[in-house]
């Protein structure tokens, strides 16, 4: 039986902003690494957030499989858990993201990529897109490499289906950055920002998130990292805490 309360409005609010991270994790801002063909990358994320009284937390894995050197297919599903501060909880599906990753240009230490697909309405209680719906969403990341330091930054859009009788942006763009600097072979601190158009149309301003990090290499091709993050100008604040882990390995 669908659930309707004032909670999942929230619960949505959070999920798109969840569909919007495609990073490394614990990032928001996508850098243009590809896998490199035969090689697959399973990352692990789950993040805790709080907002006015609710708490949402979600389970996100990440498939990437290397088609080619610079082309990368990826899927992305994810699991919620909703509580809201009237309500019991509330658990399922998410939204499915399915996207591809092409890295088109590279002149060290600057590279270019795009990732772009779509988020299938696979959510369970109403806690995401309306079934039968798809949003769209691709964005351009640039990637600066120069050891110890590393910068990404994105430009990109994402097209949500407008709800009946509620005025909303069809289309909502989007900017982030981040830095990565690297303190030693296994230990990465990770600074980002994401700002992105409001779905309200008549706010003008553009809310965002900034978030704090680290990420830990336990050995080759297996990371661990934490982070924090806090909503910037959007009222109640949002705060959630990251954790994942990233194993990559030749298929």
């Amino acid at each position: 039986m669908a659930v309707r309360t004032p909670a999942l409005t929230i619960a949505f609010a959070l999920a798109l902003a969840s569909a919007a991270s495609f990073a490394a994790h614990p990032l928001q801002t996508e850098d243009t690494g590809t896998q490199g063909a035969n090689n697959l990358e399973i990352e692990n994320g789950l993040s805790h957030a709080r907002y006015d009284g609710t708490t949402l937390t979600v389970y996100q894995p990440q498939f990437s499989l290397g088609l080619a050197t610079t082309l990368d297919a990826i899927v992305q599903p994810s699991f919620q858990w909703l509580h809201g501060p009237t309500t019991s909880t509330v658990s399922g599906f998410g939204d499915t993201n399915v996207d591809a990753k092409w890295r088109f240009w590279g002149s060290d230490p600057l590279s270019l990529a795009f990732r772009g697909g779509v988020a299938l309405a696979t959510n369970e209680h109403g806690m995401g897109l309306t079934h039968g719906k798809s949003s769209e969403h691709g964005l351009i990341a640039l990637t600066w490499d120069h050891s110890p330091t590393t910068v990404h930054a994105n430009v990109g859009v994402t097209y949500v289906p407008r709800a009946p009788a509620t005025p909303a942006r069809r289309a909502m763009t989007s900017v982030s950055a981040a830095l990565m600097q690297q303190v030693n072979e296994r230990l990465i601190l990770t600074i980002d920002s994401t700002f992105a158009q409001a779905p309200n149309p008549h706010k003008a301003s553009w809310p965002g998130t900034v978030l704090a990090g680290v990420i830990w290499t336990a050995r080759p091709g297996l990371d661990i990292d934490f982070g924090w993050q806090r909503s910037v100008d959007d009222q109640p604040v949002t705060r959630t805490w990251l954790a994942g882990l990233t194993y990559r390995f030749a298929l």
